[in-house]
């Protein structure tokens, strides 16, 4: 379990850094402030990096429940279980 959540930080981390820096040079073209830029910036990061455990864990549910969704057979409507 421990390392689950050493993954899923890591990888928070890794894709907060790319979005701390699209927020930062996104805040810094509306507002002209760099510290609002880097203040916005450093929460994206700080947010993945502490939520990214559960991001992973929500994406490999969400993989496991879209692989079962695709085993199961698909029903033909309400049209053919009226037929039936």
């Amino acid at each position: 379990m421990i390392s689950f959540l050493w993954i899923g930080t890591v990888l928070g981390a890794f894709a907060g850094l790319f979005h701390g820096i699209q927020v930062c040079r996104q805040q810094i073209a509306a507002t002209g402030s760099r510290a609002a830029g880097l203040y916005y910036g450093a929460w994206a990061v700080a947010l993945w990096t502490l939520f990214g455990a559960y991001i992973l864990a929500f994406w490999i549910l969400g993989a496991v429940a879209y692989s079962v969704t695709r085993l199961v057979p698909q029903s033909r409507g309400s049209a053919a279980l009226a037929s039936d």
